[in-house]
């Protein structure tokens, strides 16, 4: 698997330097540089793809660790393009984020920023540079991929939220379990993922670290709900009742 690298805020500092020397020289200007909380909604790429992997990590540690490294941007009127920062916006947008903080470099006044075409942060195509080997990153790559591929089938925007669930309030959608699946989990590390409907959790992803929280004597489980921005018809429900999955007590685990 290919090194993924996160700016920190140990080298944010130069990362800054860099990036506001680059376009000092460009421009052949001065530019200078104030901290600011943004809306996410006022937020523009300056790239044409993100990449899966890279997303993952951010996602993971976010949830995980609370990763809040500010996004470098520069402002163009009341509009402000990432220069620094596009996989962290991304996310903090899809977590429902209204704001995120920011270094953002001043153009003076008389030189106006060259900027990109204006596209949604969202809507920015999502490429697989490379395979990824490590189970737990894969695990939290997969959020990535129903988020997207929930936004495709239904032609809507999806967003994340965390929660803790109880378990009885789950609903399978899958009908069989390998026990060995379950054996493997040692600790719970990966969030499962759910659309909610109704006062029910249908599980996209996670079966098997369900039926381990269950096994570990746990009441609740952590995970990742789906929220589309309209109303939707999940398929995934009439799958559940056609199958008759109502509990995971409806699961069959097998050898």
């Amino acid at each position: 698997m290919r090194r993924i690298e996160l700016t920190t805020i140990e080298d944010l500092p130069a990362r800054i330097e860099s990036i506001k020397v680059s376009l000092e020289r460009i421009y052949g200007i001065k530019i200078g540089v104030e901290f600011r909380a943004l809306p996410v909604k006022s937020l523009f790429p300056t790239e044409d793809f993100l990449e899966k992997d890279k997303l993952a990590l951010i996602l993971m540690k976010i949830v995980d660790e609370g990763y809040r490294v500010p996004i470098i941007t520069v402002r163009k009127g009341g509009e402000y393009y990432v220069v620094d920062g596009h996989h962290r916006s991304y996310i903090l947008a899809k977590m429902m984020e209204e704001m995120v903080e920011s270094y953002v470099l001043r153009f003076p006044e008389e030189v106006s920023y060259r900027a990109p075409p204006k596209r949604s942060m969202e809507n920015l195509p999502i490429i697989e540079p490379a395979p990824i080997d490590d189970p737990i990153l894969k695990a939290w790559s997969q959020i990535i991929t129903l988020l997207k591929y929930y936004e495709g089938i239904y032609d809507t925007q999806f967003y994340m939220k965390v929660e803790v669930i109880s378990i009885e309030n789950i609903t399978p959608t899958q009908p069989e379990v390998s026990k060995r699946q379950i054996s493997s989990i040692g600790r719970l590390l990966v969030p499962i993922l759910c659309v909610k409907y109704g006062e029910k959790y249908y599980v996209l992803d996670g079966h098997a670290r369900t039926l381990k929280a269950r096994e570990m004597g746990l009441k609740s489980i952590r995970a990742i709900l789906l929220i589309p921005r309209g109303k939707v018809e999940y398929g995934i429900v009439k799958t559940a009742e056609r199958m008759g999955l109502k509990s995971i007590d409806d699961i069959r685990i097998i050898e």
